[in-house]
């Protein structure tokens, strides 16, 4: 295929009533354990990094966007199921505009300290260029309660998505997808939480861009199950699959004995090799995620 513009894919989820989902990458060996899944399970997906925290200007070492969004391409090349590259999720407005000039199929500016005003203001101008180079744009007006705070309980005030400013706000940009909150947040911790469905259904019949879900870590399996059935057409995964690949990595390093062979440990793809073993046991995370979000063989 492999690359398909974001809207088919929206529009073939709608048709077919599942959620597609974007497995937040963060270096090689994650972005090709979800290119490995979505392989397996015939699944359509969206693959690619968050503005947050790539590239970040606190980092230690420094990474180009550009780098990681021609890994992101030539992975995708690879494959023969339908897929988009992202960047995601992004209060950086001029590395939302350098992910556009990079060439990712979907792009998000969002930046709660901003007033409403501002926030359409500046995602009107991210809209305008993207769509230029035949680019979709993700929107929000306020993120799930919790990002970048390092919760690990569920807080006591949840962030939930005024229905009439999302009208507006979508209306005014022209966002191709628009990501709402209906209870989920963004914890660290392993506590779960209900979604608000009455809210979910006001959205949907509203809102006429395809409805996004953040934060999915948080939200009981059932509950996801449901948001699928009432709309919800893209899903984002992030923190369980970062959990999932330092536990098999922190699992895999305390068997290696002191006289270990570091060409074995390391780098070398055999059953010993610590990477490899992470790898591996993302992949099957993701492909369980797949299955709930109903789009596995939908390729």
């Amino acid at each position: 295929m492999p690359f398909v513009p974001f809207k088919k894919l929206m529009d073939d989820a709608e048709n077919h009533q599942y959620a597609v989902g974007y497995f937040e990458s963060w270096n090689l060996e994650s972005l090709l354990a979800v290119c490995d899944a979505a392989e397996a399970m015939k699944s359509p997906v969206i693959i690619g990094f968050s503005g947050i925290n790539l590239p970040d200007y606190e980092h230690v070492v420094k990474n180009t966007l550009s780098l990681y969004s021609t890994l992101a391409t030539e992975a995708c090349k690879k494959l023969s199921v339908p897929v988009c590259t992202i960047f995601n999720e992004s209060p950086y407005f001029d590395l939302v505009m350098e992910s556009i000039d990079c060439g990712f199929g979907l792009v998000m500016f969002t930046n709660d300290e901003l007033s409403f005003e501002e926030q359409i203001k500046q995602v009107k101008m991210v809209v305008d260029k993207a769509h230029k180079n035949s680019i979709a744009v993700e929107g929000e007006i306020m993120s799930p309660s919790g990002l970048g705070e390092s919760l690990i309980n569920i807080p006591e005030e949840i962030n939930f998505t005024n229905i009439d400013l999302a009208k507006s706000f979508v209306k005014q940009t022209g966002v191709d997808s628009f990501a709402v909150n209906i209870g989920q947040v963004h914890t660290i911790g392993d506590e779960k939480v209900h979604l608000d469905f009455s809210s979910l259904e006001k959205l949907k019949e509203n809102i006429p861009v395809p409805l996004v879900l953040h934060g999915a870590s948080s939200v009981y399996d059932v509950d996801i199950v449901e948001a699928i059935k009432l709309g919800i057409r893209k899903i984002n995964v992030g923190k369980v699959l970062k959990q999932t690949y330092f536990e098999a990595l922190k699992s895999e390093i305390v068997k290696v004995n002191d006289d270990y062979n570091p060409y074995q440990v390391v780098g070398s793809g055999l059953d010993n090799d610590v990477l490899n073993s992470a790898r591996v046991e993302l992949q099957k995370e993701i492909e369980g995620l797949m299955k709930l979000f109903r789009s596995k063989g939908k390729a």
